[in-house]
């Protein structure tokens, strides 16, 4: 069995999700939550030249997030 990851959500992240719409942050809370199971799911890319920084698409966003250890860290929402 994995453990979970902990996900934590910097403040510009946090920000970034309060202005979005009730729908997209439910999308973002469940993307997250699957995150926290699978930090690398098919469709994720780890970005060139920035050292463990992943993208990860989803409906006109790209949540961009580090892992550390058993940390998710969640630093932006394009």
């Amino acid at each position: 069995m994995t453990t979970p990851y902990d996900i934590k959500i910097t403040p510009v992240a946090h920000r970034q999700f309060l202005t979005q719409p009730a729908k997209v942050q439910k999308d973002i809370i469940k993307t997250l939550d699957a995150l926290s199971i699978n930090p690398r799911p098919p469709g994720t890319k780890k970005m060139e030249g920035l050292m463990g920084l992943y993208a990860n698409p989803m409906d006109g966003l790209r949540l961009v997030y580090k892992i550390e250890d058993q940390v998710v860290f969640l630093l932006l929402i394009k």
